[in-house]
């Protein structure tokens, strides 16, 4: 078991190096956004709460939803054309996820 999960390891690593992104930093990106991202939630239903702007505090939710593709996006090389298409297909359907997210928090908040 561990001489296979050891070969899956050194195939990805290799595959990172091949397209110009790292593995772990993509690990990082995709597992440390998410305290971030979670905080940018409250912070938008607080200051709705509050009646204030949540334009802000929703980009920055959006920013840290999307952040691990943007990576992959603006680093990567060699590749595929589907990868792309991958990334906007999870952007588009994160911002929906978000917005419909940040309604029913607010829409919960509120009563």
């Amino acid at each position: 078991m561990t001489e296979w999960i050891l070969e899956l390891w050194i195939s990805i690593k290799e595959l990172g190096a091949e397209h110009n992104v790292d593995p772990v930093l993509f690990a990082i990106l995709y597992f440390g956004t998410i305290p971030p991202y979670m905080g940018s939630m409250v912070w938008a239903v607080k200051n709705h709460k509050k009646g204030k702007g949540v334009a802000l505090p929703v980009i920055s939710t959006l920013f840290f939803f999307i952040s691990p593709a943007l990576y992959v996006a603006i680093f990567g090389t060699d590749v595929a054309w589907w990868v792309y298409l991958i990334i906007v297909v999870i952007v588009v359907y994160g911002s929906y996820s978000v917005m419909k997210k940040l309604r029913s928090r607010i829409r919960e908040s509120e009563g």
